[in-house]
């Protein structure tokens, strides 16, 4: 399932991206849904994360890489 967080305007998800937690194994990435370019690339990691961009969360890394896919954004090269 994924889960969208974001201090972006976009529809559908929830507006804020302020201390949001993950654990161990979900996978997440922050991406800038003005330029569609991924600042924080996929990782899997537990802690707390703010950020003025968005923030996807996903269970599995085939399900942010089919997000990544379906909404055609960027991996720049030094990520």
């Amino acid at each position: 399932m994924i889960r969208l967080y974001s201090n972006q305007k976009q529809p559908d998800v929830v507006p804020i991206v302020n201390g949001v937690s993950t654990n161990e194994t979900e996978w997440w990435m922050i991406y800038d849904a003005a330029t569609l370019e991924i600042i924080i690339p996929p990782q899997q990691c537990s802690g707390g994360t703010s950020s003025p961009y968005t923030m996807v969360i996903a269970d599995t890394r085939e399900e942010l890489e089919q997000y990544i896919q379906d909404n055609g954004l960027i991996l720049s090269e030094w990520s």
